[in-house]
């Protein structure tokens, strides 16, 4: 049910004013950087959007707990899956990482992607 002063939210993905920035949790080689704004914030149930950078290096993604949608907007990455697959994402690709996913990224110089991420509920007992 939505509510009666529920509006749409806009954001942009050109340049970031004000970034966080950050180092990635799980790096595997390189110095990367991420640089992200976020755009939305849910008032409950904890779903976001942004605009996330990311400089040269190979890190570990890992989205236990939340789903996560992508679409890239600049440069390019690789997916890497557990058993090996590589996934090339270019300008214009959308992706989904789902619940669990255990990857990692591979980026050779640079990669800017907008997302949507989304909390999934525990299963009860």
């Amino acid at each position: 049910m939505s509510s009666p002063s529920a509006h749409l939210v806009r954001f942009s993905a050109g340049p970031q004013t004000d970034p966080v920035v950050r180092k990635p949790s799980r790096p595997v080689s390189g110095d990367t950087e991420f640089r992200i704004t976020t755009g939305f914030v849910a008032e409950r149930g904890g779903a976001e959007a942004g605009v996330w950078e990311s400089t040269a290096g190979v890190f570990r993604a890992d989205t236990t707990g939340y789903i996560e949608f992508g679409y890239i907007v600049e440069g390019e990455a690789r997916l890497v899956d557990p058993d090996g697959t590589v996934h090339a994402l270019r300008m214009g690709d959308p992706f989904v990482m789902p619940e669990g996913y255990k990857g990692h990224w591979e980026v050779d110089h640079f990669v800017k992607k907008v997302f949507f991420v989304s909390p999934v509920p525990a299963q009860a007992e």
